[in-house]
């Protein structure tokens, strides 16, 4: 089963402020969506409230890893796991045909499976946040990680310049 961090992250690594994206990017939220739908995604409790209204993203199947969320609205294709271990068996068991599973945040939930995935494809934007709270693992050279491809640089419509990297782990 395929596992990939998916991130948009600033100079310093930073991923989040107040429980909220730092920076909006229009056209990596349109390839974050191109990505993501018809896969599985597993992210935090914090990361499922950031979601418009609180509720999964349409059209994949979502897994939380809380210990404290509930899914008492019942909504659809969402599914608590408690422990990293128990969201890699709902994803297997979700997952059909080539589905991908994307980590897709926050910082503790990449960190718990950062070393469960061989690629990460983030944004990098040329920006900083000093007063950010929540960053992205680094991706250390000496445990196998190496940019393999890159992206030109890329102004936004929102003025913001960005270039997408792909990292992949090296099995070693």
């Amino acid at each position: 089963m395929q596992m990939i961090l998916l991130a948009a992250i600033d100079r310093n690594r930073a991923i989040g402020k107040n429980g909220s994206l730092l920076y909006r990017v229009p056209e990596d939220l349109r390839r974050f969506r191109q990505m993501t739908v018809g896969n599985i995604v597993i992210c935090g409790r914090k990361t499922l409230e950031s979601f418009p209204g609180g509720k999964p993203l349409p059209d994949r199947e979502t897994v939380v890893l809380s210990h404290q969320y509930e899914n008492r609205e019942g909504y659809e294709h969402l599914t608590v796991a408690r422990t990293p271990e128990e969201a890699l068996e709902v994803a297997a068991s979700l997952r059909k045909g080539e589905q991908s599973v994307f980590v897709i945040g926050g910082e503790s939930v990449y960190k718990l499976f950062l070393d469960r995935c061989d690629t990460a494809i983030l944004t990098e934007i040329d920006a900083e946040t000093p007063d950010a709270d929540a960053f992205f693992p680094e991706l250390r050279v000496q445990d196998g990680w190496k940019a393999v491809e890159s992206s030109p640089v890329q102004v936004s419509y929102s003025g913001l310049s960005f270039r997408y990297v792909t990292y992949k782990k090296e099995n070693g």
